[in-house]
């Protein structure tokens, strides 16, 4: 999935006691912002690296990184003597310094830059370019397969009179792909046209989708699957941002809409998030205004919601917006665009909306171009061409936000250049990838390359959003929508992030880190008896569409309870406890450091009757325990000794019977100690906090309204 690029087209991201239940005073569940909680980058800048030859002659375009971490760079090359530019790629492939040969794709006759590159989801790169062929324009994607260095063969999208301002989105788990772009027409007339396709399909024959006076398409297709395409209508009272949709699954298209007033100005850039949020911007311009007449407006739209926000606007002097939103894994908007000769910054929180103070991010006078990208841990990464003497010296910066605060901006170019330009990706652990032109010689270097990968920073108990340090909990609806709430400082949850919509005879199990990059996994059991280890970016919520690997291959069908408490055998890995549904044995499944779990033998008998809960460790020794509760509400406490087997069960409470579900959360309370949360009938939230000596403290309410979630987990 692309993380909202620079425009790269020229015109145009119960208190529990022994002898019953005590419940605490009310306190409705906090809202906090999701702040951003980004991977720190692993090291400095390598030293760079010559992509082409001295005086070859390019212009950057762009640089972007799949989900494994593999960068592609792409620019333009003039070779010696001729007009007419080819469109080069070159790949970096994950975890290596080594870049390959540069490929070109094409050569065009204008340098026209309609040219994109889509990371997808599924660990492929497109790349998708017009080309001017004099009497015609041809569109062309190419892929670059996950893992892979060779891109396959070229797909032609359409071939027409001539194609500009190309906006291109790909949604793997949606299965579509939609080029958009302007056509002139008789009489004056711009309009936009559109051509799709499903899978690996073949193209639909082009459509008009608006006009007559239409420019700068945008296009994005969000977490659901809804598209969305945006532009600037250009009527006789003013220029209108305007929008259509096209629901998941459809093929026709919703009613063209104003998204804001006339009298606008600037060009509209759309981006969505791994979320689902979806972000616009644009500068409006207006005489009767204070100051330039500028005003940088932006409006967000949650995932889910079928409407825009409320407008934001800033007041700006003289201001270039060449960048898209760029929209966080967990909903936080940035905006970074160029105010007079100044970089600056502002975020929207996720849950109040409330945006930062503007801040500098450059010291020097910056020249036009500015590039910026977020990568799935939330790291920012933005560089810029700035000229630094007197002598119009010009060298090309780069700095980044890493869990909330800035970097001091570092200079990649050499000294003494009289041309800088480039642009920026961030990889999946919060790396960056730098490619710049200076003088006519492309060049790359890269952060965390230089030395070999860091162990990762083992995950902490049921984290799994943000990766805070703060434990999370699963709630999931009777359609299958699955929601992630935070834990936060408060000792509570906080806002939650969609998980998707799963099959309703998916069984999910919040599991630890089985796939060994310090991030928690997610297992989930088929209706059809497979397993699967679902591993989603770090901090990042799992989804359907979310990267997987098979575990097991049928017969998962036979068991039920599936429950993670932790490590039973004391080999640092994530152990599963399941039920076999026909006779209420319990079996302990062991995890591997290949990422699979493996069948150890029948751990306890008797359970077919009792709601287990795996807790973690109940009592310090650092062992994996259990806590059962019976049908008339008593709760027994199984701990583990570290062999792969537990000890007898002790009664530590009764009155639990009240409770719908109960959850072993982790440390919610930042003690040290691991808790619990149940539900009650009546649909409240409640926190009962470990003592550390293998019993459960007092309650205390910590939200309402849970009664309509199918399960909590």
């Amino acid at each position: 999935m692309k993380h909202n690029r620079r425009i790269v087209t020229a015109a145009l991201i119960p208190t529990l006691a022994l002898g019953g239940v005590s419940l605490g005073t009310a306190a409705t569940t906090v809202l906090a912002t999701a702040g951003v909680a980004a991977a720190a980058q692993t090291g400095p800048w390598s030293t760079p690296t010559p992509l082409t030859g001295a005086d070859d002659g390019v212009n950057v375009l762009d640089v972007a990184t799949t989900t494994d971490g593999t960068a592609v760079a792409a620019w333009y090359r003039w070779p010696s003597g001729s007009l007419d530019p080819e469109l080069n790629v070159a790949v970096r492939p994950a975890t290596s310094t080594v870049w390959g040969p540069a490929k070109v794709l094409g050569t065009t006759k204008d340098g026209t830059q309609s040219v994109t590159l889509t990371p997808s989801a599924d660990g492929s790169m497109l790349v998708t370019w017009a080309e001017d062929l004099g009497s015609s324009s041809v569109l062309r994607t190419v892929t670059l397969a996950k893992g892979a260095t060779t891109w396959s063969a070229p797909t032609t999208i359409t071939t027409r009179p001539a194609i500009g301002e190309v906006a291109f989105a790909h949604s793997a788990s949606a299965q579509k792909s939609i080029a958009v772009w302007r056509e002139s027409a008789a009489e004056r007339k711009s309009i936009l046209y559109f051509s799709e396709r499903s899978g690996t399909g073949s193209w639909s024959t082009p459509a008009p989708l608006a006009g007559d006076s239409a420019y700068w398409p945008q296009v994005a297709i969000d977490k659901s699957g809804r598209t969305t395409v945006v532009w600037a209508d250009q009527t006789a009272e003013g220029q209108t941002t305007r929008y259509v949709e096209q629901a998941p699954g459809a093929t026709a298209w919703g009613t063209v809409t104003d998204v804001s007033a006339q009298y606008e100005g600037g060009r509209p850039l759309l981006s969505t998030g791994l979320d689902g949020t979806t972000a616009l911007a644009w500068v409006s311009y207006d005489e009767s205004q204070e100051s330039s007449g500028q005003t940088l407006v932006t409006t967000v739209r949650s995932p889910g919601e079928g409407t825009w926000g409320p407008l934001h606007k800033r007041p700006l002097l003289y201001s270039a917006l060449q960048l898209a939103p760029l929209v966080g894994p967990t909903g936080e908007v940035t905006l970074v665009w160029l105010e007079g000769n100044t970089v600056k910054t502002s975020s929207r929180a996720t849950v109040t909306g409330a945006w930062s103070v503007a801040r500098d991010l450059s010291s020097g006078d910056v020249l036009e171009q500015v590039d910026a990208y977020v990568g799935a841990d939330g790291t920012v990464q933005v560089g810029w061409a700035q000229i630094v003497t007197s002598d119009s010296d010009r060298r090309f910066y780069t700095t980044a936000r890493v869990d909330g605060a800035w970097t001091t901006p570092a200079r990649l170019s050499i000294a003494g250049s009289m041309y800088a330009e480039g642009a920026v990706a961030v990889g999946p652990d919060g790396n960056a990838t730098a490619v710049w032109a200076q003088e006519d010689q492309l060049w790359a270097a890269g952060t965390g390359l230089t030395a070999p990968p860091p162990t990762p920073v083992p995950a902490k108990h049921r984290d799994y959003v943000g990766k805070d340090g703060f434990p999370d909990l699963y709630a999931q609806t009777t359609g299958g929508l699955l929601y992630v709430y935070q834990g936060n400082a408060g000792k509570t949850l906080s806002a939650k992030v969609s998980g998707g919509t799963w099959p309703t005879s998916s069984r999910l199990v919040p599991f630890g880190d089985l796939s060994g990059d310090g991030c928690n996994d997610t297992l989930v059991a088929t209706g059809a008896g497979e397993l699967y280890r679902y591993h989603p970016a770090c901090g990042t919520a799992v989804t359907p569409a979310a990267p997987r690997t098979k575990i097991g291959s049928s017969g998962w069908n036979a068991f039920d309870a599936f429950t993670w408490s932790g490590d039973f055998n004391a080999d640092r890995l994530p152990d599963l406890i399941a039920r076999q549904i026909s006779t209420g044995d319990l079996y302990l499944f062991t995890g591997t450091k290949s990422g699979g779990i493996v069948r150890v033998g029948k751990v306890g008998s008797g359970w077919k009757s009792l709601t287990i809960v795996g807790t973690g460790d109940l009592n310090g020794d650092k062992h994996a325990d259990l806590v059962a509760r019976t049908t008339t509400g008593y709760l027994y406490r199984y701990l583990g000794t570290g062999r792969g087997t537990i000890g007898s069960g002790l009664k530590i409470g009764s009155g639990w019977g009240g409770m719908v579900n109960m959850v072993g959360i982790g440390d919610l309370t930042g003690d040290g100690r691991n808790d619990i949360v149940g539900r009650t009938t009546a649909g409240d939230l409640y926190r009962y906090a470990g003592t550390g000596t293998g019993t459960i403290g007092s309650g205390a309410k910590i939200g309402t309204g849970w009664k309509s979630f199918a399960s909590i987990k």
